[in-house]
């Protein structure tokens, strides 16, 4: 009994860390940047942000220059909810005039921590982390930071030569973008993003029954293959240079897959019988 209890509780704690997550980021705007923001979303309307902490990492020493505390707080009618400039539209809690987000190579996380666990110059961690993007304007990757957060890419902001007028959109598919802002509203990409993730890597056979299994992409180039268990835990990684990897080691199950390649990544749901 114990032993399923611990299961259930394990399930119930993976799903809870998927509520929410963070949905857009604008750090870099014309002259003083005074309507930057971070933007949550949550699975579910209404959703209790008790005991959520939204921490701001610097790429210069690698530590928390802000904490930004969420109990008492809960998103909006649609998921939202806004942290930024006071002159930002319908910000929810305000940290600043102008200039209140680090520009780049820098990063923001969300823990389910206490606060005062986290005070400015708490190195880079993830313990109890939720969500995080690491961010640049055209920046060298960080790699502490990506690290110490558990992150493969670093988000350009400037990708298409348009810093201070885009942001970094999340595409509703595991992936960023970036486009004009689009503040407590569906974020300027996420279809056509969604689209492309869906064409760009197809696995096959699903359930897989031979051991091998098939996944096509239409970038050229190697792939990094990590396989989880229903867990969360990492059984398995490896980069894939053709389209067939040896899956006969796996036992029959459930798993999820990742598939990174450059800056594109999704996850599927994998069943091996």
């Amino acid at each position: 009994m114990k032993t399923i209890t611990f299961i259930i509780f394990l399930l119930f704690a993976t799903l809870s860390f998927s509520q929410i997550r963070i949905n857009e980021v604008d750090a870099d705007q014309t002259g003083t940047d005074v309507t930057e923001f971070v933007e949550i979303q949550s699975d579910s309307p209404n959703f209790s942000l008790e005991g959520y902490i939204v921490v701001f990492y610097n790429g210069s020493d690698n530590e928390s220059y802000k904490t930004v505390d969420l109990t008492g707080y809960v998103t909006d009618a649609e998921g939202y909810f806004i942290i930024g400039s006071s002159g930002t539209p319908g910000v929810d809690i305000s940290i600043g005039t102008s200039n209140t987000i680090q520009n780049g190579p820098d990063a923001i996380a969300i823990h389910q921590d206490d606060a005062s666990n986290f005070p400015n110059g708490t190195p880079v961690t993830n313990a109890n982390l939720i969500d995080a993007i690491v961010y640049g304007t055209n920046d060298d990757d960080d790699p502490e930071l990506l690290a110490g957060l558990d992150q493969t890419v670093q988000w350009d902001e400037d990708l298409n030569g348009n810093k201070d007028t885009e942001s970094i959109q999340n595409d509703g598919a595991g992936n960023f973008c970036v486009d004009s802002p689009t503040v407590r509203a569906s974020n300027a990409c996420i279809l056509g993003v969604n689209d492309l993730q869906i064409d760009i890597f197809k696995i096959y056979p699903n359930p897989a029954t031979n051991g091998y299994l098939y996944i096509n992409s239409k970038i050229m180039g190697p792939k990094s293959i990590s396989v989880f268990d229903v867990l969360g835990k990492q059984v398995f990684k490896t980069m894939l240079n053709s389209e067939k990897m040896d899956i006969s080691f796996l036992k029959s199950g459930m798993y999820i897959l990742k598939i990174e390649q450059e800056k594109n990544f999704t996850t599927k749901k994998l069943i091996i019988k």
